[in-house]
């Protein structure tokens, strides 16, 4: 076992989003919507950090995980009545629909 001040890798990072993310199950939250919500934002942490952080990882993939993270967002607020949008004048793209990448 590592000591609290030692570096994490990246798979021990994505492990830690995972484990966690299976707790969520396991809690009884005060609001129905919480649990599945932290559960998408550890999801997306941990993909994030998988894919960035390590070893080899490439910045090319940078642009499909961000519109993965994205989307996983955008699922998870939209059960909560939002949506993840660009700011007005950022020149970014809407976030495309999960479905329009598998046609």
């Amino acid at each position: 076992m590592s000591s609290p001040d030692a570096p994490r890798s990246a798979e021990q990072v994505n492990l830690a989003c995972f484990q966690l993310s299976r707790t969520m199950d396991e809690l009884s939250c005060s609001v129905a919507e919480a649990a599945p919500f932290a559960r998408t934002l550890l999801r997306v942490v941990g993909r994030v950090v998988i894919d960035t952080a390590a070893p080899n990882a490439q910045p090319e993939v940078w642009a499909s995980t961000e519109v993965m993270a994205l989307q996983w967002l955008n699922e998870a607020l939209g059960s909560l009545g939002y949506e993840v949008r660009p700011l007005a004048g950022s020149g970014r793209p809407e976030v495309p629909a999960p479905s329009s990448e598998w046609t």
